[in-house]
């Protein structure tokens, strides 16, 4: 399998795993990031960039999982776009439209998806702009 295909079935993959943290789960999804991970976040409320290295995306991880436990969740994967960089990573682009109760936020994201060392592909950077919530 190439790299690209790869690489949207796990984009595929985290979509529905965020759809998990309505079960609480978060495991398998931290399991995605890279330890080298970098990321960063703009959040409209704060106008403010977060920044998060691989502990901190994944005890937020944890920490939606608790919050959207047994909430009615949804996440939409629009306009997938994968851009080779080296024979072992890519650069991913998407828009994602989030609903959560009657609210929807939408948002656009940047991912760097490398296959590391034991072979495994997993995210190592990762940026994101989120829209207000309508």
């Amino acid at each position: 399998m190439n790299i690209e295909v790869e690489v949207a079935t796990q984009v595929y993959r985290m979509r529905a795993l965020h759809e998990g943290f309505s079960a609480g789960e978060f495991e398998e999804m931290n399991a995605l990031y890279s330890k080298d991970f970098q990321g960063w976040l703009f959040m409209p409320s704060t106008g403010k960039v977060e920044l998060y290295n691989a502990e901190q995306i994944r005890e937020g991880n944890k920490g939606a999982a608790q919050y959207y436990r047994n909430k009615d969740i949804k996440f939409t994967h629009s306009g997938l776009t994968i851009v080779p960089q080296m024979e072992n990573q890519v650069a991913v682009s998407y828009e994602i439209t989030h609903e959560n109760e009657n609210k929807i936020v939408r948002a656009l994201s940047l991912e760097v998806w490398k296959k590391e060392s034991d072979g495994q592909l997993r995210m190592i950077r990762w940026y994101e702009e989120k829209g207000e919530i309508l």
